[in-house]
Formats: C-alpha cells, structure tokens, sequence
C-alpha cells in the first residue's frame, strides 16, 4: 500500500491522505475502517468485485466505480472474495464532499453511494480516464485534476466557522460541550448546528462523540494505559459507558475485540517502541489486513 499527499495547493484543506493498493485473496485480503469523522472518495477497478459489512447492516457488494462513503458510526469491513481489485481511497476531511459537490452532507450520512447518483455527470469520465492509465501517480494526479475542477467551478460559499468549529472538537478530543463550541464562534447553537448538519452530514454533538471514542481507541490499541486511565482521560463517564459506545460501534465488547486481535497488536506495539499517536498515519498493515483509524 501507498501513502500520498495531495500535490495541488488548492486541495490540501480538503484531503487528509491518499491510499493506493490492491486488494485479493492471496495479498491484502480486506480492510478494516473505523469511525474518525473523515469522510472517503474511492475508485476501485479489477477482476473481482468489493464487499463491505457493518455490525447492523447487510453485506454490500459492488463492482467497479466512484464511491463516496458519508460520516459512520460502526466499523466497516471491506474484502474481496475472489479476484482482485485496485483502490484509490481519498481520506477527506468531515466536510469535504459538501465543498468539493455542493450537496447536503447528511444525504450520505451511514452510506456508500456511486458519485454520479449524488450529483456529478462527470464521474464516469473520471473512472474511465483513471482505469485506462497504468501510470499510479497519473492515476492519482487525474483524481487531484477532477477535483481541483470542481473547487473552482463551485458555486456555493464556504463556511469558514464549520471548519472552526471541526478544529476545536479535534483539539478538545470531542469534549467540547455544544454551548461553548457556538460561543466560541459567536453563533446560536440552532445556527451551529443547521450549518454542521449540513456541512458536515451529522449534528456537532454526534461528531464529538466520533472524535471520543477514536481518541480512545487509538490509546487503548498503541499505548500501554490501563483501560481504566483511558476511559478518564477520554471523558467517559465510566467503564459501563465506553463499553456501550464500543458495543455500538464494532458490535463486540472490547474484551472480544482485543481478544482477536491481542497478536497483532502486541507484534505492532513491540516493533514500534517509539511510536508517538499524534504522528500515526492512521493505517497499520499486517498478516494480510488494512486498519484505518
């Protein structure tokens, strides 16, 4: 798997991160994506067709395309059982699909729907450009090209105070209380949160929540804190609380959870001593397996 940067000034607010890999049985076999509060621009290609499971959903599976996936509350697993297929993943930030095609966030808000269902002619165009060139940096410089295009012929208006508002949930780990988050930005807390709904696809409430629960999974997973110490610092009111919030999101306890994956982790944790969180890129790879938090 390959990690880029966007290389066009004018998307940077926008992209987190770009992956490029190939999914099969015998390599990568499947990708494990949980809830940060970014929002995905995906075009996969190839022989097989792409799979995707959450803990209270049906099992999805698609051929070849241009996805957006809105905002999401559960893990979602994605694999591919026979054949092969190629991904280009943008990671975007929690209100990027609003800005970069001008349709209410909340319309994608839990889903994965085809680009060109949700507003954009052009999608398949993109597809077939990225798919009949071999060149993986063209690729991804095609990707870059289509959505500079759509930044500069937009005709809707920035909210400078919903990408505000997203930098003080981040800082404050989803521990900011509503109230104070709109008068900090001097506006109603009806305003803030008509605005992030739409901005960002859910209300500033439910994002903070997100931000929470990463910031404690991501402790738990790559330190060595007691999960008690966790579950204070993160701001759960106590141990029955983030037991819940895990429940809902990977549809395990955190005891079943950790008990699949205490080999991995271990194997990570050892072999990465130094590791700090704030500069994790968000993905760990082994035996096979993707994980993006």
């Amino acid at each position: 798997m390959r990690l880029h940067q966007p290389q066009q000034q004018l998307l940077r607010p926008y992209i987190k991160q770009i992956h490029q890999f190939t999914v099969n049985p015998d390599g990568l076999s499947s990708m494990t994506a949980i809830p940060t509060g970014n929002v995905f621009l995906s075009l996969f290609w190839g022989s097989g067709a792409y799979t995707t499971l959450r803990p209270n959903s049906t099992e999805l599976t698609a051929s070849g395309g241009v996805y957006v996936s809105g905002q999401q509350f559960e893990i979602a697993r994605h694999w591919v059982k026979e054949g092969e297929v190629n991904v280009i993943g943008l990671e975007l930030t929690p209100n990027a699909i609003h800005q970069f095609f001008g349709v209410p966030q909340q319309e994608t808000t839990g889903q994965v729907l085809p680009l060109e269902d949700i507003c954009c002619n052009t999608a398949t165009m993109l597809y077939r450009q990225v798919v009949n060139e071999t060149n993986p940096v063209r690729q991804i410089h095609l990707v870059e090209e289509f959505l500079c295009r759509r930044m500069i012929a937009k005709k809707w208006q920035d909210n400078s105070s919903i990408a505000e508002a997203i930098n003080l949930i981040n800082l404050s780990r989803g521990s900011i209380l509503v109230k104070d988050l709109a008068a900090s930005l001097r506006i109603s807390t009806r305003s803030l949160e008509r605005r992030f709904l739409e901005a960002v696809g859910i209300s500033p409430k439910a994002y903070s929540k997100i931000m929470q629960f990463n910031f404690a999974f991501r402790q738990l997973t790559l330190s060595k804190k007691h999960i008690l110490d966790v579950i204070t610092e993160a701001g759960y009111y106590d141990q029955p609380h983030f037991i819940n919030h895990f429940r809902k999101v990977f549809g395990v306890s955190p005891g079943q959870f950790f008990d699949e994956y205490e080999k991995f982790l271990y194997s990570f944790k050892k072999d990465n001593d130094n590791i700090t969180l704030d500069s994790m890129s968000g993905t760990l790879q082994a035996a096979g397996k993707l994980y993006v938090f």
